[in-house]
């Protein structure tokens, strides 16, 4: 039995470091948000709403897929980081 659970525990560390993005992307991206975001929910709710908003890219997308998607249109940029944006909008109201 704790062979199983050993096995389950180290396989998930693996699989939910493979879509992470790496520090460095993570902080790229806060600097871009939190600017923006304190213009308007202030200090408090931009870095609420940003450092939610980056975990949640980090849980979907690696530094790989960030580079992808960027490459992208703005159009096609939203419609893949909506969902973190939406999610952690509402969150912060």
């Amino acid at each position: 039995m704790i062979k199983i659970f050993l096995t389950l525990f180290i396989s998930n560390l693996f699989f939910n470091n493979l879509y992470a993005m790496s520090e460095s992307y993570q902080k790229k991206f806060y600097n871009g948000c939190y600017p923006e975001s304190n213009h308007y929910l202030g200090s408090i709710k931009a870095n609420e709403y940003c450092s939610c908003t980056i975990k949640k890219l980090s849980e979907k997308y690696s530094d790989e897929d960030i580079d992808k998607i960027s490459r992208q249109s703005e159009e096609i940029q939203i419609e893949s980081f909506s969902f973190a944006s939406d999610f952690c909008a509402k969150l912060v109201d």
